[in-house]
C-alpha cells in the first residue's frame, strides 16, 4: 500500500494517468457519437430498404390471383428477406412490439399505404435468429403479407472503424507512456545522484533528457565544480596554516627543555600537545569524505582490540569484550580514526572505555560505554555538531576542540553505518555504532 502511494506522487505516473485518461475520455466519446450517428444511419437505411420491399411485394402479390400468390411471396424473397403470403386475416402470433414503435412509424413514413395494417415484433425463439425482425402486413383484401428481415437495425454498427480507433488510442496510450518514461528516467537519475552529491565526492550528473533536464545537470556539474575548488583552497589554505603554526610550536617544544621547573614543563608541554590535535582534528574535519582510501574487508573486532591495545599501553582504562572477528566492508584507517575519537572521548570524560561487539544478521553493533556524567536528553542532539563542547555535563578541563563525535559519525555514514548516543541506567553515556556485515 505504501509503495502505490508512493508512485501515486510520482509525476510520470500522474502524467501517464491524465494523459491516458484524457485518450480514454476522447476515444469513448468519438466511439459513442459514432455509435449514435451510425445507429441512426442504419436504422434509416433498413427502414427504408423494408418499406420499399414491402411496397414491390404487396403490389407484385395483389396482382397475382390467390392461388399464386404464395409462390410468387416466395419468388420475391431473399438471403436476407423473407416474404410470405397467407389468406387468414391476422397470423397466429401477430403482435405489435412497443420497442419497435419508431420503426414502424419510420416505415409509415417512407410509404404512407402501409397503412395502419402494419405491424412488428422481434423473431425471438431460436438463438440463430433471436435479432431477426418479423412483421406481418394486412393486404386490401383482407389476406396478410408476411415477412422477416434477417438483420436487425442494430447489427449495422458492427463496424471495423471502430476497432480500428479502438487500436489507434491504445497505440497512442503506449506511445505517451513510453515518451514519459523516457522524460522521467532521467529526472529519476538527477533525483538519485543529487542525493549522492555533498558526501565528498564529485557526482558526475549525466545530461541527457529534455533541454530542462540537461540545463539542471549542467548547473549542478558547474556547482559541484565550484564547490570543489573552494573546498580544495580552504583545505590547502588551512594545511598551509598548519605548517605554518607547527613550526613555532616546535621551536617552543626546544625552548621547553631549558625550564628548570619539571611541573611548568610538563604543563606547557601538554598545552603543545592540545594545539597540535586541534590542527590535526580540525584538518580532518574540513577535509571530510574526500579521503582517497579504498574499502576493503576489514576484521573489525581486530580493529577494536588494537584500539583496547593501545589505550592500555597508554594508561587509559580501555576493554574490548566481543568474537575474536566481525568483517565489514570499511576504509580501514578512517574507522579507526573514528573509534579512536568516540574511545577517546570515552576516556576523557568519563574515566574508561569498555567496548563491546554483537553480530547480527547483517549488521556488527558496537557499543562504547563510560562511567562519566552523561549527556542530558535535550542535547544529545547537539553532542555531533561540528566545534561544540557540552560543558555543562563534561569537565572543563578536559580540552578537545568538539570536533571527535563530528568525525566519528561523518565517517561512520560515510560506510553506511549510524551513531546514536543514550546515557546508561547506572550511569555514564552509551554510544552505539551499527556498520552493515557484508553478505554471504
Amino acid at each position: 500500500m505504501r509503495r502505490w502511494r508512493v508512485l501515486a506522487r510520482s509525476l510520470e505516473v500522474r502524467t501517464v494517468a491524465v494523459l491516458l485518461v484524457a485518450i480514454l475520455a476522447v476515444h469513448g466519446g468519438a466511439v459513442l457519437l459514432y455509435r449514435q450517428s451510425a445507429a441512426a444511419a442504419a436504422n434509416e437505411a433498413f427502414a427504408s430498404q423494408t418499406a420499399t420491399h414491402l411496397a414491390l411485394a404487396r403490389e407484385a402479390v395483389m396482382r397475382r390471383p390467390p392461388a399464386e400468390r404464395d409462390a410468387e411471396a416466395k419468388a420475391l424473397s431473399n438471403l436476407h428477406f423473407e416474404i410470405g403470403w397467407s389468406q387468414a386475416t391476422a397470423p397466429a402470433g401477430a403482435r405489435n412490439d412497443p420497442a419497435l414503435f419508431a420503426l414502424s412509424e419510420r416505415l409509415r413514413a417512407f410509404d404512407p399505404s402501409l397503412g395502419p395494417g402494419l405491424s412488428l415484433a422481434m423473431e425471438g425463439g431460436d438463438p440463430l435468429h433471436a435479432n431477426d425482425l418479423a412483421g406481418s402486413l394486412v393486404l386490401p383484401d383482407g389476406t396478410t403479407l408476411t415477412f422477416r428481415s434477417a438483420h436487425a437495425p442494430s447489427l449495422a454498427l458492427r463496424n471495423p472503424w471502430a476497432f480500428l480507433a479502438t487500436a489507434m488510442a491504445i497505440l497512442v496510450g503506449l506511445a505517451a507512456v513510453i515518451l514519459m518514461h523516457g522524460i522521467a528516467g532521467p529526472l529519476r537519475t538527477l533525483t538519485r545522484l543529487t542525493g549522492l552529491i555533498g558526501h565528498g565526492q564529485v557526482v558526475a550528473v549525466p545530461e541527457a533528457g529534455p533541454d530542462e533536464t540537461r540545463a539542471i545537470a549542467r548547473a549542478l556539474n558547474g556547482m559541484q565544480g565550484r564547490i570543489q575548488g573552494l573546498l580544495t583552497e580552504r583545505t590547502q589554505a588551512l594545511a598551509a596554516v598548519s605548517h605554518d603554526l607547527r613550526t613555532p610550536i616546535g621551536r617552543l617544544r626546544l625552548r621547553l627543555d631549558g625550564l628548570a621547573d619539571a611541573a611548568e614543563r610538563r604543563a606547557m608541554a601538554s598545552d603543545l600537545d592540545d594545539m597540535l590535535a586541534m590542527i590535526d582534528s580540525t584538518l580532518a574535519y574540513l577535509r571530510g569524505d574526500a579521503d582517497p582510501e579504498a574499502r576493503r574487508v576489514t576484521n573489525v573486532a581486530s580493529l577494536l582490540m588494537s584500539i583496547a591495545d593501545a589505550g592500555q599501553d597508554a594508561g587509559h582504562a580501555v576493554r574490548y569484550d566481543g568474537p575474536g572477528r566481525a568483517l565489514a566492508v570499511v576504509r580501514p584507517v578512517a574507522l579507526r580514526r573514528a573509534l579512536d575519537n568516540v574511545v577517546d572521548n570515552a576516556v576523557r570524560y568519563g574515566g574508561r572505555a569498555d567496548l563491546r561487539l554483537a553480530l547480527e544478521a547483517a549488521t556488527l553493533v558496537l557499543w562504547v560505554e563510560d562511567e562519566g556524567p552523561g549527556i542530558a536528553p535535550e542535547a544529545v542532539g547537539l553532542a555531533f555538531a561540528p566545534f561544540t563542547r557540552l560543558e555543562n555535563s563534561r569537565n572543563q578541563n578536559t580540552g578537545g576542540t568538539g570536533l571527535g563525535l563530528t568525525i566519528a559519525r561523518r565517517v561512520i555514514e560515510g560506510e553506511a553505518g549510524s551513531i546514536d548516543l543514550g546515557n546508561r541506567a547506572g550511569g555514564g553515556l552509551r554510544v552505539c555504532i551499527r556498520l552493515p556485515r557484508p553478505a554471504g
